[in-house]
C-alpha cells in the first residue's frame, strides 16, 4: 500500500474536520482532513516533493499535489475570500515545485481578524478527484511546523463497471461475432432507466449542467436506494415530482446514452409524443417550443446553406462565375459556374425539406414521411409556370409553379391575390402541414388493418397532407402573403426616409412570416412593366434598401449578444451563423439566438428601423438593375450604382453602420442571460409591497426588516463578486466539457466507421479468393479500433476540467449556502404574509423571491423556475382588493 506523508505547514493545533465552524468543511463536502488553528504567520510544503497546481485569485486557498500523489486544498481562515488577497503574501507561483522547505505564504492574521473572520485553517482531500486515497493516521492536538501530522494511504480502488474503459476487440471474438460498440453510457443510463420506473413511469426528461431530470408520474416506483449505488450520481434530488440525478460534468454523456438507448429500444418515438401532450404551453412557450424543436436542429444545415450562397454571390461580384438567367441554356455556362449554381441554388430550393422532416418528427410522425412532403412542398420551385421578363438578368425567369385563383391588374400586370399552391418558401407552412402530416398518420394508424399498415398509412399520410397543403394552407397562406406585400408596396410613397424605415423595421417579420416573397414580386413590378431604365440606372427601388439593413440589423443584435454571453452552445452558433448573416442569410442567427432571447430581435429590428430611417433621409438609392444575388453587405453595389452614386453610397453606409452598431448598444445595455439578483429581488419586494397596500395590511417592525434585509442583501459588492466568480468558472466547464464531448463524438464515428468497414469485408470472405490478405486488413482494422485517435487530447481536457472544478467546487458551496439561507428567508416572509392575509397570493411572492435569488443556479439548470403566473381566481382576488 502505498503512503505520503503529511507535514505540519504552520504551527498550530490540529482538530478534527467535523468540528469545524463552517458546515461546508464539517460535512466533508469539500472532502475529508482537517484543521488547523494556526500559532505563526508562515506556511510552508505540507509534502516532502510536490507542485503547487492552483492558487485561487484571492489567495485564500491553494491547491498542492503530492509527488506521485493526490492533490490537497489548503484554506487559509475562513470566508477570508471577501478580503481579496489582501492578508496572504503568496511566496509560490502556480506549476512550481516545492520541496518541504518552501515557503508557501505568510499571512496577516491580524488583519483577519480585524474584519471578524476566523483563522482556523482547514486541509482536506476530496476522494472524488483522488481516486483511491484516503487520509489516516491524522495527529490532533498542538503540532510544530514540520511535524508529521498525517499519513494518505493509496489503494487500488475497484473499477465500477458502469463507467469502466470499453475492452479492446479481440480478432477471433469479431470474426466470429462481428463487431458491436457497447457503449457504456448507453448501458448506464439504460440501468438508470429501470430504477426510476421504465417508460410508464416519467411524461420527459431532461438535463441540465449537472443534472439528469425526469418528471416523474409516480415517486413510489421510483427505487431510490439503487440509484443511490451508482457511482456516478453524486446526489439524489426532489423538486415536487421531477427526479434530480447530480451527475456532474458527465451528464451530458448519460443524457446522450439515455437517447441511445431509448432509441435502440425503439421507444423515444412514444415519448416524445408523450412529452408533447403532458404539458400545456401559453402561446410564448409553445412559439419558442416550436423553434427549438423544428428550426434550431436546422441550424447547422442553414448556415452551411447561408454561407455557401455567400460564396456564390462573392464569385459572381468577382467574375469568378457568370449570372445564370434561366432563360438561358444551362448548359451553355462554364462548368464552374454550374456547379457553384447547382449547390447553391439545391441547397436553398430545398430547405422547407429540412423543417417539414424536423416538424414531422417534433410532433411524434414518421420522419421519412416528412422528407416526402417536404419534396413534393418544394417541387413548385422546380417545374416552373408562368414566364416573367426579369431585369436583374436581362432574361426571362420562370416563376415557381401555380395556379391562380384570384387576380387583379397592378402596374400593367395580373397580380395573384389567391393560388393553388403550397407557398414553398414558408416556415409556417411547412409547420402547419407537418402538423397535419403527423395527424393524419395517426389517423390512418387506427382505421386501416395492420396487415395493411406499410402499405396504405403512408400513401394516405402523403396524398392527404399534399392536398390540404395545395388546396387549403398554400391558397390561405397566399392571400396572406400577397395582403402583407400589398399593404407594404405603398411604404415606397411615405417620405423623409419613413417609409424606408418602416420597410427596415419589418422586413425579418415578414420574412419569419413568408411574405417576402410576394412583397418582392410587387416591389419589381414596375421593372418588369419598363425595365429599360431600371437597367440603364435611371429609375431605383428605393424600398429595397430596407432588406440588408433589416439583415444587418440581426447580424447588429447577434454581435452584441456573441459579447455578453458566457454560453458556449450560443457562441458556437453566433460565430457560424453571423458570417451567414453578413452576406445576407440571417435565419441561423436569428433563429438560434435572436428570436429565442426576444430581446435581441426586437433591437436587431429597432436598429434597422433607424439604419433606414438614416439610410432614406440622406438619399439613399437601390439601384436595382446590379444583381448581387443576396441581401447582405454585397448590396453596396446597388447603393453605388451603374454610374457611381457617390451620396447613396455614403448614405447606404452609414444607414448600415447606424443598424449594426444601435442593436450591439441595445443588446450590451438591456439584455443579460439571465435578471441578476439584484434586480429579480428588486421586482419581487415591489410586488410584495403592492400586495400589502391591496391587501391593508401593515406589517410589524421585524417582518419590515427582514424584508428590507433580503432587498438590500444582493447590493453587497462581496456576494455579486462571488455570484461573478462563480458564474464564470461554470463558462468555463462547460466550455471544456463541450469540447470533450465533440472530441469522442468524433471518436465514436471513427470507430463506427471502422466497424461499418470491418462488416462489409466479413460479408466477402466467402466470396473472395484472396480471403487471408481480406483477413490481414480486417485485423488492421481491429487494430485501429483499439487504438484511439483522440485518447490524450481528451485526457489532457479531462484534467483541465477536473481542475477547474477544483478551483469551483468552494465558491460553488459558498453561493449555494447563501441562496439557501435567502430562500428560507424568504419562504418565512411568504409564510408570515399567509397567516396576516390568508391568501394564496403570498406563494407567488415567494415564488418570485425564489426565481430571484436562484438566478444563477436556475441559468445552470441546478433548479427549475418557479411558476409566477397568476391563475384566473388570484386574478380576481387582486381586481376585488384593488377595488376595495
Amino acid at each position: 500500500m502505498k503512503k505520503i506523508i503529511i507535514y505540519s505547514p504552520v504551527d498550530g493545533e490540529i482538530n478534527r474536520i467535523e468540528k469545524i465552524s463552517d458546515p461546508v468543511f464539517a460535512e466533508k463536502m469539500l472532502g475529508d482532513g482537517f484543521y488547523i488553528e494556526p500559532k505563526s504567520r508562515k506556511f510552508f510544503s505540507p509534502f516532502d516533493k510536490g507542485e503547487i497546481v492552483n492558487i485561487f485569485d484571492t489567495k485564500h486557498a491553494i491547491h498542492i499535489k503530492a509527488d506521485q500523489g493526490p492533490t490537497i486544498l489548503m484554506h487559509l481562515g475562513l470566508e477570508t475570500v471577501s478580503l481579496e488577497g489582501k492578508p496572504f503574501d503568496v511566496k509560490i507561483k502556480k506549476g512550481q515545485k516545492i520541496d518541504a522547505k518552501t515557503e508557501i505564504v505568510e499571512v496577516n492574521w491580524t488583519e483577519i481578524k480585524k474584519h471578524k473572520l476566523l483563522t482556523s485553517t482547514p486541509i482536506v482531500i476530496d476522494a472524488n478527484d483522488n481516486p483511491g486515497w484516503t487520509i489516516q493516521d491524522i495527529k490532533y492536538g498542538l503540532v510544530k511546523q514540520g511535524e508529521p501530522i498525517a499519513t494518505l494511504y493509496y489503494e487500488q480502488p475497484k473499477v465500477d463497471e458502469e463507467v469502466d474503459k470499453p475492452k479492446l476487440i479481440n480478432f477471433k471474438e469479431a470474426l466470429k461475432n462481428g463487431i458491436r460498440f457497447t457503449n457504456r453510457w448507453e448501458e448506464l443510463a439504460g440501468k438508470i432507466y429501470d430504477q426510476v420506473g421504465g417508460k410508464n413511469n416519467y411524461s420527459r426528461y431532461y438535463n441540465c449542467v449537472s443534472r439528469l431530470r425526469f418528471v416523474v408520474k409516480d415517486k413510489e416506483l421510483v427505487d431510490i436506494d439503487s440509484l443511490k449505488k451508482f457511482d456516478i450520481v453524486k446526489g439524489i434530488h426532489w423538486n415536487k415530482n421531477e427526479l434530480q440525478l447530480i451527475i456532474g460534468g458527465e451528464v451530458e454523456k448519460l443524457k446522450d446514452g439515455l437517447d441511445n438507448y431509448l432509441f435502440h429500444a425503439q421507444q423515444a418515438q412514444n415519448f416524445d409524443l408523450k412529452n408533447v401532450k403532458a404539458e400545456k404551453q401559453g402561446l410564448g412557450k409553445s412559439i419558442l417550443s416550436l423553434i427549438k424543436g423544428i428550426i434550431m436542429p436546422a441550424i447547422p444545415v442553414m448556415i452551411g446553406v447561408g454561407l455557401i450562397n455567400a460564396v456564390q454571390a462573392i464569385l459572381q461580384q468577382t467574375g469568378a462565375i457568370q449570372n445564370v438567367s434561366p432563360s438561358a441554356n444551362f448548359g451553355s455556362y462554364t462548368l464552374v459556374t454550374q456547379f457553384v449554381y447547382l449547390i447553391a441554388g439545391g441547397a436553398m430550393i430545398f430547405m422547407g425539406i429540412y423543417f417539414t422532416y424536423n416538424g414531422v418528427k417534433y410532433f411524434g410522425g414518421t420522419p421519412i414521411i416528412g422528407v416526402a412532403i417536404g419534396l413534393i412542398l418544394t417541387a413548385p420551385l422546380l417545374y416552373k409556370g408562368s414566364l416573367i421578363y426579369n431585369p436583374l438578368t436581362n432574361g426571362v425567369t420562370a416563376s415557381p409553379w401555380s395556379f391562380p385563383l384570384i387576380t387583379s391588374k397592378m402596374d400593367g400586370f395580373d397580380f395573384v391575390w389567391m393560388k393553388i399552391g403550397p407557398s414553398p418558401g414558408s416556415i409556417i407552412t411547412t409547420t402547419i402541414i407537418a402538423y397535419i402530416a403527423v395527424k393524419t398518420e395517426k389517423f390512418a394508424k387506427k382505421r386501416f388493418a395492420n396487415w395493411s399498415l406499410m402499405l396504405t398509412v403512408p400513401t394516405f399520410t402523403i396524398f392527404v397532407a399534399s392536398v390540404i397543403a395545395f388546396f387549403l394552407v398554400g391558397p390561405i397562406i397566399s392571400v396572406f402573403e400577397s395582403s402583407v406585400g400589398y399593404v407594404f408596396s405603398y411604404l415606397n410613397q411615405v417620405p423623409y426616409g419613413i417609409g424606408i424605415g418602416i420597410f427596415a423595421f419589418l422586413w425579418e417579420i415578414i420574412v419569419i412570416s413568408g411574405a417576402h416573397w410576394a412583397l418582392g414580386m410587387i416591389l419589381h413590378m414596375p421593372m418588369m412593366n419598363d425595365p429599360d431604365p431600371f437597367i440603364q440606372g435611371i429609375k431605383t427601388i428605393d424600398l429595397n434598401i430596407g432588406t440588408p439593413i433589416g439583415v444587418l440589423g440581426q447580424v447588429g443584435a447577434s454581435v452584441g449578444y456573441l459579447i455578453i454571453t458566457k454560453n458556449t452552445t450560443i457562441k458556437q452558433i453566433l460565430y457560424a451563423g453571423i458570417p451567414a448573416g453578413i452576406f445576407g442569410v440571417p435565419e441561423p442567427h436569428m433563429f438560434g439566438v435572436n428570436l429565442p432571447k426576444v430581446r435581441p430581435f426586437i433591437f436587431g429590428c429597432v436598429g434597422a428601423g433607424a439604419g433606414g430611417f438614416v439610410a432614406g433621409i440622406m438619399g439613399a438609392k437601390y439601384y436595382a438593375g446590379i444583381s448581387t444575388g443576396m441581401g447582405g453587405v454585397l448590396s453596396i453595389l446597388n447603393a453605388n450604382g451603374p454610374n457611381g452614386d457617390t451620396k447613396s453610397l455614403i448614405a447606404t453606409l452609414v444607414g448600415w453602420a447606424i443598424c449594426i452598431g444601435v442593436p450591439i448598444l441595445l443588446v450590451m445595455f438591456f439584455c443579460k442571460e439571465r435578471p441578476s439578483e439584484k434586480f429579480g429581488v428588486y421586482k419581487a419586494t415591489r410586488s410584495l409591497n403592492d400586495f400589502l397596500k391591496n391587501q391593508n395590511v401593515v406589517v410589524d417592525s421585524q417582518l419590515q426588516q427582514e424584508i428590507d434585509e433580503l432587498k438590500t442583501f444582493y447590493s453587497n459588492k462581496e456576494v455579486t463578486d462571488k455570484i461573478k466568480v462563480f458564474e464564470r468558472n461554470m463558462a468555463k466547464m462547460q466550455t471544456l466539457q463541450s469540447k470533450i464531448s465533440t472530441l469522442e463524438g468524433k471518436e465514436l464515428e471513427r470507430k463506427e466507421s471502422l466497424a461499418k468497414r470491418f462488416s462489409k469485408k466479413q460479408a466477402n470472405l466467402e466470396d473472395t479468393k484472396n480471403a487471408d490478405q481480406l483477413m490481414n486488413k480486417m485485423e488492421n482494422i481491429v487494430d485501429q479500433i483499439n487504438v484511439p485517435k483522440y485518447a490524450s487530447k481528451i485526457k489532457e481536457l479531462e484534467k483541465l476540467l477536473q481542475l477547474a472544478r477544483q478551483n469551483n467546487d468552494p465558491i460553488e458551496v459558498e453561493v449555494g449556502k447563501l441562496t439557501e439561507e435567502n430562500n428560507l428567508k424568504a419562504k418565512k416572509i411568504a409564510d408570515k404574509l399567509h397567516k396576516l392575509t390568508n391568501s394564496e397570493l403570498s406563494e407567488k411572492i415567494y415564488n418570485q423571491y425564489y426565481n430571484a435569488i436562484n438566478s444563477i443556479f436556475i441559468s445552470y439548470g441546478f433548479t427549475s423556475k418557479k411558476d409566477v403566473k397568476f391563475s384566473k381566481l388570484q386574478k380576481e382576488e387582486l381586481r376585488k382588493t384593488n377595488r376595495n
